[in-house]
């Protein structure tokens, strides 16, 4: 097996159990008649009424702050040792199914603006 492989099978996975995660969580919200869903329908996936699509939520250090942050950016290297660390720290089977970040905010902030310019150079090359 290739070195790459693994850790993409990782990455994967990892992704994945956060899916399921938020899958159980809108679950519950939808239930409780607090998040919307796409379509307008009954069933299916739920998303928060305000996050915008291709969003997701993350609560972040001690206190718990609401952070709504693009799905794109979980793939990144230094979002995915955050995610990687909130496995280590809280297991993906909390609760509440909440995605919670066990670093300071500051480091989270700092992170999401790396990953921001990351993406702004990216799509600055493209053009």
């Amino acid at each position: 097996m290739k070195a790459g492989s693994s850790s993409r099978r990782r990455r994967f996975l990892n992704l994945r159990a956060f899916l399921h995660a938020w899958r159980k969580l809108a679950a519950a919200q939808a239930a409780a008649g607090e998040w919307a869903h796409p379509d307008g329908g009954v069933g299916g996936e739920a998303i928060p009424k305000d996050v915008p699509r291709g969003h997701t939520v993350v609560y972040v250090g001690e206190e718990l702050r609401r952070h709504v942050v693009r799905v794109s950016s979980l793939d990144h290297p230094l979002f995915r040792e955050l995610l990687d660390r909130a496995r280590d720290e809280y297991g993906f089977a909390a609760a509440d199914a909440r995605l919670c970040i066990p670093c300071d905010e500051d480091v989270f902030l700092a992170v999401l603006c790396h990953v921001d310019a990351d993406r702004e150079s990216r799509m600055a090359l493209c053009s």
